[in-house]
C-alpha cells in the first residue's frame, strides 16, 4: 500500500509514518515544512521515512506532484485557536480549501480518505441540566454539569479553527459523499514526544515545559477547573492506522469518530502532572484571571461508537502521557516561557482577551 499522508512531516504525521512504515507501507507526504510548526523543516524532512512533496495543500500542483497513492491521509492544517481569530483567511484557506482539495484527489484516485477534524466543532459542547436533558449553549445552570460529545452533537464552535474545522467535513462531504470512502477523527488535545515545543500558538503543555525548564512558576489561565480530554499520539495514530485498515464503507456522508481518552482532566491537575513529571526542580502553579477569545471551558470524548465498530481502545491516561511528554521533550530545544507571554500580549493587543 502506498500512502499519501498531508502534514506528513509534522508531530502526527511522523509517528503515524513510523507505524505504517513498520507494516511494511510505502509513504508521500505532502507537507509545506513550516517554520512555525518546524524548526528545523530539513531535519524534518529527512526525518520522514518516504518521499516528501513540499507544497501547500491547497494547491492543485502540488497533489499533482505526489503521485498515485492507495490511501490519503490528511492531517495538514493551521491549528492555533487564538492565532485563528485574527489570521482568518490563512487559516480558512487552508482548513477548507486544503480539505476540500484533499476530498477531491482522494475522490479522483478512487481510494478512501482518512481525515482529522478537531473536537473543536462541538464548541462549548453538552451539558447535562438538573433535570436530566441535555443542552448545547454553553450556558453553566445550577446543577448542570458537563458532558461528553457524541459524534451527532450540533457543531456550534467558537473559534474560527472550529468554524474552519467544522466547514472541512461539510466539504468532505460534498466531494465524496454517496460516491467515496471517508472517515473523518475528531481528536481531543493531541500530546506526545515530538509535538512543536517553539510554537506558542498551540500546545499548553508545550509552554508548561518552558517554564518547568527554567524554574518559573506554571501559568494557569482562569481557576484552573476547566477540563479536558488528552489523547497520546500513540493512541491517535492507532485509530488512524485502524480506520485506514477499515475503509468506511461508502454511504451518504463520512464516517465520524471520535478520538480522545474518555476522561476528563482539569488544567490544574494537568499542570500538577507536569510538575511532579519534571526532573527539575519543583515550581510553583499561579493562576491567571485571563480568558482568551475562542477557548472552551469543558471538553471530552465519547468514545462509544468507535469502540463499538471494533476501533482501538485507549492505552494513556493524563498523568502517564504527560510523564511521557515532558520525559521525551526534557532536552529538547524549545522556545523560552516569555514567548507565550507575547502570544498573549498579541491577543490584548487585538483585543481577543478578556
Amino acid at each position: 500500500m502506498r500512502a499519501l499522508i498531508t502534514g506528513g512531516a509534522g508531530f502526527i504525521g511522523r509517528h503515524l509514518a513510523s507505524r505504517l512504515r513498520a507494516q511494511g507501507h510505502d509513504l508521500v507526504a505532502l507537507d509545506l515544512l513550516s517554520p512555525q510548526v518546524h524548526r528545523d523543516p530539513e531535519s524534518a524532512r529527512a526525518g520522514f521515512p518516504g518521499q516528501v512533496v513540499v507544497g501547500e495543500v491547497c494547491d492543485t500542483d502540488a497533489w499533482a506532484r505526489c503521485g498515485d497513492a492507495d490511501v490519503v491521509v490528511h492531517l495538514a492544517a493551521e491549528t492555533g485557536t487564538g492565532q485563528s481569530m485574527y489570521q482568518q483567511d490563512r487559516y480558512r484557506q487552508v482548513n477548507i480549501e486544503g480539505t476540500r482539495l484533499a476530498g477531491r484527489e482522494a475522490a479522483r484516485r478512487g481510494v478512501p480518505l482518512v481525515a482529522l477534524s478537531s473536537r473543536a466543532v462541538y464548541g462549548e459542547g453538552a451539558r447535562i441540566e438538573a433535570d436530566g436533558t441535555r443542552t448545547y449553549d454553553g450556558v453553566v445552570r445550577p446543577g448542570s454539569r458537563a458532558a461528553a460529545s457524541h459524534e451527532d452533537d450540533p457543531h456550534a464552535p467558537v473559534s474560527v479553527y472550529g468554524e474552519t474545522k467544522s466547514e472541512g467535513e461539510r466539504v468532505i462531504a460534498e466531494e465524496l459523499g454517496g460516491h467515496g470512502s471517508a472517515t473523518v477523527l475528531r481528536p481531543q488535545n493531541v500530546i506526545g514526544a515530538g509535538q512543536a515545543l517553539h510554537n506558542p500558538y498551540t500546545g499548553v503543555l508545550a509552554a508548561f515545559l518552558a517554564c518547568l525548564k527554567e524554574g518559573r512558576a506554571i501559568p494557569v489561565y482562569g481557576d484552573g477547573s476547566q477540563t479536558r480530554d488528552f489523547v497520546h499520539v500513540t493512541d491517535l495514530t492507532a485509530l488512524i492506522t485502524w480506520a485506514i485498515a477499515n475503509p468506511a464503507p461508502i454511504a451518504d456522508g463520512p464516517r465520524i469518530l471520535n478520538s480522545g481518552s474518555g476522561v476528563r482532566t482539569t488544567l490544574r491537575e494537568l499542570a500538577d502532572h507536569a510538575v511532579g513529571a519534571s526532573p527539575g526542580p519543583q515550581v510553583d502553579v499561579v493562576h491567571v484571571d485571563v480568558h482568551r477569545a475562542g477557548d472552551i471551558r469543558d471538553a471530552c470524548a465519547d468514545l462509544t461508537r468507535g469502540l463499538a465498530l471494533g476501533a482501538p481502545a485507549p492505552r494513556w491516561n493524563a498523568a502517564d502521557a504527560v510523564a511521557d511528554f515532558v520525559r521525551t521533550s526534557w532536552e529538547q530545544p524549545g522556545a523560552r516561557a516569555d514567548a507565550w507571554d507575547a502570544a498573549l500580549d498579541e491577543l490584548r493587543d487585538r483585543g481577543l482577551t478578556s
